[in-house]
């Protein structure tokens, strides 16, 4: 669910620069007609993220704090740190949220600066450290915390230095593979596809929610422009078992005319391989009371 599409970081690699249409912020209102229909299924993940920082949302605290109301779990929350502060570390800890992403690419200033444009890296690493803390104090299971990086041309060389740097801060290192590198979203930048294309997981497995109510189908859906539904004026449960959902479905089953973004994605290789194929993940191998800076 994207709570908005505004941010307030420029990464080189990131697909927002292809982005058309309105900025805006979901209403708290539509955000919790989303989260009541959700809590009447079992084991539906809530990611609140997506095109955009979610913390730049003034009701995300509020709203995350709702959706635990609810019982929704798992909560996964990414952001780019920047925004992070103790008092913000200290509420989404409060709430319970089950998995956290800390979007850095890099621990070189200088690289830092190049990738992440109008970041600060010596803020991020402080405010990443507070939250850390936090969790330490409270010797709390949760959130799992993850620090990920990119492999661009900037990061490839320095991805041992990355993963070294926090493999005994975090609980896990995630090093995905570039994704927008030739101007389609959801191109992989390794190449090892099977002789066919194969169907991809997404259509039956994800659904995203623009803040304003419109549905994408996942995440590399960053401007549909055929309409497959608008929780504003359907339920979750209609739009997903609608006709419009179904007809690009069989055409994933059966190796139709696929429309964009799907015809120019590749992503479906990465239900097509071992997860280590397509990025590699580090799990953190050191206790977990063991001060992290």
């Amino acid at each position: 669910m994207e709570l908005t599409n505004h941010c307030n970081v420029s990464c080189v690699m990131c697909p927002r620069r292809h982005m058309k249409g309105p900025r805006g912020y979901i209403s708290p209102a539509l955000f919790k007609k989303i989260i009541n229909e959700m809590a009447e299924h079992d084991e539906i993940a809530l990611v609140p993220f997506f095109r955009g920082e979610s913390l730049l949302h003034p009701g995300c605290v509020e709203m995350l704090k709702y959706a635990k109301t609810k019982n929704i779990a798992p909560i996964q929350f990414t952001t780019n740190a920047t925004l992070l502060t103790e008092d913000v570390s200290i509420a989404l800890m409060d709430i319970g949220i089950d998995f956290i992403s800390f979007s850095v690419d890099s621990v070189d200033p200088e690289i830092y600066r190049s990738i992440r444009r109008g970041a600060d890296l010596k803020k991020v690493l402080k405010n990443i450290e507070t939250f850390c803390a936090v969790k330490r104090k409270r010797s709390a299971s949760k959130p799992e915390i993850q620090v990920s990086v990119v492999r661009t041309e900037n990061t490839r060389d320095r991805i041992d230095e990355f993963v070294g740097f926090w493999e005994d801060r975090v609980d896990r290192v995630r090093v995905y593979e570039e994704h927008s590198q030739d101007g389609n979203f959801g191109s992989l930048s390794q190449d090892k596809s099977p002789v066919h294309r194969l169907a991809c997981m997404k259509p039956f497995t994800d659904m995203v929610i623009y803040w304003d109510g419109s549905v994408a189908l996942c995440n590399h859906d960053w401007g549909r422009k055929n309409h497959i539904g608008n929780v504003n004026l359907n339920s979750i449960s209609e739009i997903w078992t609608s006709e419009a959902y179904e007809r690009i479905r069989s055409s994933h089953r059966e190796n139709g005319a696929l429309e964009d973004p799907c015809h120019h994605c590749d992503h479906w290789k990465a239900h097509s391989f071992s997860p280590t194929q397509i990025g590699d993940l580090y799990v953190r191998k050191f206790a977990a009371n063991k001060s992290a800076f």
